[in-house]
């Protein structure tokens, strides 16, 4: 009874606001929707291409099949928290961990890597599935081989895709690490904390270096065009890159002071 009176008290807003609001502009825009949901195929429905998705995904082995089904993958779970919960309850994080720790550092790899970390990174947003990431076996250690493999800078179509599987393992790794339980877990696994530090110290020495090979090539360019006096300008911190921003919010680490190397509590 109670479920009809919503009902009927909807039906009556909605009702009440289109008398009140629409114009021809409205009008044509809601035939334009009701035309293109009569066209709509059921294989096209969100759920449905989440099913085959992680039929594919859970049975193939196919690369171009699995690259395909991350791809739907990826869509389902950014649109959709009930794609999220359906993926987790079929188990295909530990198959997509598997494949992640499987895959070489060829072009189609790391294609398909980037949509791995990212169907990740959706379940990662949603308090329900965060925790079935987090809790396949070896995930942590999956995820920092990740980032000691892809430290590579920008430049080629290679060393692009490299940073960005880099930078989503580093916003992964923070999400999952917002977890005090996590962190202390964490901790005690071997060499992770040593591992990490390591990383970020590289890291942070390499945008070092990129920003002094900069200010060297910003003089010999001044002294090409003729003047070999660099004007002066206003002085400022020292901006640090996505990277190191992203080191920052892992709750294990102080925030540095410029370029200086943290020690881990």
């Amino acid at each position: 009874m109670q479920q009809g009176v919503i009902r009927m008290q909807a039906l009556w807003r909605g009702h009440h606001s289109r008398k009140l609001h629409d114009i021809c502009k409205v009008v044509a825009m809601r035939l334009c929707l009701q035309k293109v949901s009569e066209q709509i195929r059921e294989e096209d429905r969100l759920c449905n291409k989440t099913s085959w998705a992680i039929e594919y995904l859970l049975k193939y082995k196919d690369f171009a099949c699995i690259l395909e089904a991350l791809k739907n993958l990826e869509t389902a779970t950014r649109l959709s928290p009930e794609c999220c919960e359906r993926l987790v309850t079929s188990g295909a994080t530990l198959v997509i961990f598997t494949l992640i720790f499987n895959c070489n550092r060829s072009v189609t790899c790391m294609e398909v890597i980037t949509y791995a970390v990212q169907v990740l990174l959706n379940l990662s947003k949603y308090d329900q599935t965060t925790e079935a990431v987090y809790a396949v076996e070896n995930s942590v250690d999956t995820l920092l081989d990740l980032l000691q493999i892809y430290r590579e800078k920008a430049g080629d179509k290679v060393a692009y895709k490299g940073a960005c599987i880099f930078t989503k393992t580093c916003l992964l790794l923070v999400i999952l690490l917002q977890d005090k339980r996590r962190v202390l877990e964490m901790r005690k696994l071997p060499k992770a904390v040593e591992r990490l530090h390591s990383i970020y110290r590289l890291t942070a020495c390499k945008h070092k270096m990129e920003a002094e090979r900069t200010v060297v090539k910003q003089k010999m360019n001044a002294s090409i065009n003729g003047s070999f006096i660099v004007q002066a300008t206003p002085r400022k911190s020292k901006p640090m890159s996505v990277v190191q921003q992203v080191f920052l919010f892992l709750p294990f680490y102080k925030c540095p002071s410029g370029l200086a190397i943290v020690q881990p509590n």
